[in-house]
């Protein structure tokens, strides 16, 4: 084996692991990155999921008053007497 394939053998043996250092923190980094942005994305859809939630219960609460008002208004009730007899 000739002298410039031994230095050729020591350049990889001592460039692998700091290779293979630098792909795992970058792996890494970019694992971490990924995983705060997929909670951001989370919370913010639950956060719009919850003010969605929020307006449909104001809508029904306010279905919810009129129906009241017309079952309990006498005019109703006096068309629901006629109507029985």
């Amino acid at each position: 084996m000739g002298a410039a394939a031994q230095i050729f053998i020591i350049l990889i043996a001592i460039m692998a692991p700091v290779i293979i250092l630098l792909f795992i923190s970058e792996y890494m980094r970019n694992k971490r990155l990924t995983s705060e942005q997929l909670h951001e994305l989370k919370m913010e859809m639950q956060n719009n999921s919850n003010s969605d939630q929020d307006k449909e219960i104001a809508e029904l609460r306010e279905r919810i008053v009129v129906l009241e008002s017309i079952v309990t208004d006498r005019s109703y009730n006096l068309e629901r007497k006629i109507s029985n007899l």
